[in-house]
């Protein structure tokens, strides 16, 4: 009896996660390549802009918008085995890697607020204007 429920549960799960695969690289609109390009050129520098006027260049059929380059651009896209070979898919993830690298939010944020002074505490900032309104 438990071996029959092992094979519907572990079909079950395989019928899942195809379902689920299929639903999530419908909702992205573009391929697996197009992602790949992406994130290539974010890689070399381009703006989200400039890349999302070459595709619909390229390929004005794509279902490419401005929004889902600038999310891709992130890094924030799966793509899922079977939509690629397993050379680029290794070429993806190591792409992937790189990119959430380059938007790393830690270095950038301690740059810009390094200069920052902070505010004074509330209680010199009371006897300052205490001492001036005397």
């Amino acid at each position: 009896m438990s071996d029959v429920n092992d094979k519907y549960k572990q079909t079950f799960l395989t019928m899942k996660k195809e379902r689920r695969e299929k639903k999530r690289s419908t909702k992205r609109g573009i391929t697996g390549e197009e992602v790949i390009f992406i994130f290539e050129k974010i890689l070399a520098g381009w703006k989200t802009i400039r890349i999302y006027n070459t595709m619909i260049q390229q390929t004005p059929d794509s279902g490419v918008d401005k929004k889902k380059v600038e999310v891709i651009a992130t890094g924030n896209s799966k793509i899922y085995e079977s939509e690629l070979d397993p050379e680029k898919y290794k070429y993806y993830l190591e792409l992937r890697e790189k990119v959430y690298a380059f938007h790393k939010p830690s270095a950038q944020f301690n740059e810009k607020t390094s200069n920052i002074t902070p505010p004074p505490p509330p209680q010199a900032q009371l006897a300052k204007s205490a001492s001036s309104s005397i």
